[in-house]
């Protein structure tokens, strides 16, 4: 046992010294805030150059209007008013252009989209003369508004001529069916939905008000918890890989195993990465309550669930490592290594796969079966204790009864394993080789 805690030692001391585990540190704060980062500093950044735009009204009135509505536009939208009173362009300008066609209406396209292409107009748009009769209009082959541009990724500019188009167009249907669309609106108002949960009666009696679901506690928390879990073992198990590989490959392996025996020097090297995965976790943790305190919302992630978090990691690492560590063993190269990796990432990617079925249905048949497959138990049971109402307590249970005891026939094959692997040169792996080692006394 002592010769197993110095190997988990050395390997932990040498991981929290490395560049990498200093990366790994800032890693997650990055990812999470970079994005709000980005928003904060750079949200004001948009390209607002001119976007000139012909417009071939064949409906024969609505011109006049979107040149109205974009007179507005320039006040209300382009500029904004600052604290002090000064106006600045914060959205670009639409410059609109009447095109009015020849007899010859085929050729209208071809002469607008030469402009585009030379770049004296940004877009142009066709209007059908059929935009007011609805009966004429088909869903599937739907072309009363052609918007044409080379640079279709900018959706400003074809949001706002539909939009503005489409109330000037209900707005003419309903004068020409003498109907009054104030009155329209007002019956067409949409019933809304609001998702609350269960009402409960407190213990003096008083019926407590059903509380509004929480779409961070539905779907951001087991998201954070999955992907957390996820980036652990890859930020820290296929290192193993690596690194038993290249010990292998220098001949440092064979030092290593005449001082402790290969069971030793695999259990020093997993417990090692799992204390190092252990340090990143309580680190990012603790800035995630910290942050939970901080903004008063620490009643959203209960006490247990961390508890089943680091149960469920340090058991996630356990397998993942032990399998990262035969595969090292197993090879003689790096090639080979490469082969075999395919299989155990596309284990460690079930998660992702069943993430949209289970999130839709955390309670089925479904999500109850995978949850209990052990390589995928750690993540995806982790994903829905954080999921209200989340499991019952016996598939809780099970669940770590069963990733336990499949966490020490992974270690105990990896070992077998690593016992023959260590030492073995020139032998191409396979997965049927493996198994053989496995089975052997």
């Amino acid at each position: 046992m002592n010769k197993i805690l110095s190997v988990a030692k050395a390997e932990y001391l040498i991981a929290v010294r490395s560049k990498a585990f200093i990366i790994g540190i800032i890693l997650m704060p990055v990812l999470m805030g970079g994005g709000l980062l980005v928003q904060i500093f750079f949200g004001n950044q948009v390209d607002k150059a001119d976007r000139k735009v012909a417009i071939v009204d064949r409906s024969g009135f609505l011109y006049p209007i979107l040149e109205d509505v974009n007179a507005t536009r320039e006040t209300e939208v382009v500029f904004e008013e600052d604290e002090n009173g000064v106006k600045r362009q914060v959205r670009p300008h639409f410059r609109l252009e009447l095109f009015e066609e020849s007899e010859d209406t085929s050729k209208t396209g071809i002469t607008l989209s030469k402009r585009v292409r030379k770049g004296d107009l940004f877009a142009f748009l066709i209007i059908d003369e059929a935009i007011l009769d609805p009966d004429q209009i088909s869903d599937e082959s739907d072309h009363t508004l052609a918007y044409h541009t080379k640079t279709p990724t900018f959706r400003e500019l074809p949001n706002w001529l539909r939009n503005t188009i489409h109330q000037a167009v209900l707005t003419r249907r309903f004068e020409n069916a003498n109907l009054d669309r104030d009155l329209v609106r007002n019956l067409s108002k949409r019933v809304n939905l609001t998702s609350l949960g269960l009402v409960r009666v407190s213990e003096d009696g008083k019926v407590e008000k059903a509380k509004r679901d929480n779409e961070l506690v539905t779907f951001g928390i087991p998201f954070a918890c999955m992907m957390l879990i996820f980036l652990l073992i890859m930020m820290t198990t296929p290192s193993l890989l690596n690194q038993i590989l290249e010990e292998k490959m220098q001949k440092i392996s064979e030092v290593l195993v005449s001082s402790v025996t290969p069971f030793q020097l695999l259990m020093g090297k997993l417990i090692g990465i799992v204390l190092t995965a252990l340090t990143l976790s309580v680190l990012y943790l603790s800035g995630v309550y910290a942050a939970t305190l901080q903004f008063g919302v620490s009643d959203l992630i209960k006490p247990s669930t961390y508890a089943l978090f680091f149960l469920f990691l340090i058991m996630a690492l356990f397998i993942y490592g032990s399998i990262f560590s035969a595969i090292g063993a197993a090879c003689s190269e790096i090639k080979d290594s490469q082969s075999l990796m395919t299989p155990a990432m596309f284990v460690v990617m079930i998660p992702f796969f069943c993430f949209g079925p289970i999130i839709q249905s955390p309670t089925s048949l479904f999500s109850t079966l995978v949850s209990l497959f052990p390589p995928a138990t750690p993540t995806i049971m982790m994903m829905r204790v954080a999921m209200p109402p989340g499991p019952p307590l016996w598939e809780i249970l099970l669940s770590i009864v069963l990733t336990a005891a499949f966490t020490i026939f992974s270690v105990a094959a990896a070992g077998k394993i690593f016992r023959i692997g260590i030492l073995s040169q020139g032998q191409a792996p396979s997965f049927g080789k493996m198994i053989k080692w496995v089975m052997s006394k």
